[in-house]
């Protein structure tokens, strides 16, 4: 009876950690999200000086754009962003974890993370000569 209790014992131990390693599927990125922005943003001063932190203008902008995933081929994939004043295209892989959303436009990139079938949370970072940005953003799917 030790014995039988021990085997199923081992059994379902093993039968659970099989069942956590298993994949979960592919979520379905397509179609429009609304995107909740609140960014920070720092302009730099020309190239000499050297930047000192803090030192030219600090500024924050909260706005809403769009977001429209019209392509999705496994964990990539394609669409763009927009607002009143500019498109831009972005492309986008899915994590291993399938959780984990990376996603590029023309200048700065998103990593972040699906939260449910409808609500994605990212940060956003982009520096270039003249500024650095950061932004908090959430997505939140158009039904």
């Amino acid at each position: 009876m030790r014995c039988f209790t021990g085997l199923a014992a081992i059994l379902f131990i093993l039968t659970f950690t099989a069942a956590g390693f298993g994949e979960s599927a592919l979520p379905d990125l397509k179609g429009t999200w609304i995107m909740k922005t609140f960014p920070i943003l720092h302009e730099k001063p020309g190239k000499s000086p050297p930047p000192k932190l803090h030192t030219e203008k600090t500024g924050v902008h909260d706005f809403e754009m769009l977001m429209v995933i019209n392509h999705q081929d496994g964990f990539r994939f394609s669409g763009y962003r927009e607002s009143g004043r500019k498109k831009e295209t972005i492309i986008g892989t899915i994590g291993f974890d399938n959780h984990t959303v990376y996603m590029v436009g023309d200048g700065g990139m998103d990593i972040g993370r699906l939260v449910s079938p409808d609500k994605m949370e990212s940060v956003y970072l982009r520096v270039t000569e003249h500024h650095s940005i950061t932004a908090r953003t959430t997505f939140s799917r158009k039904r």
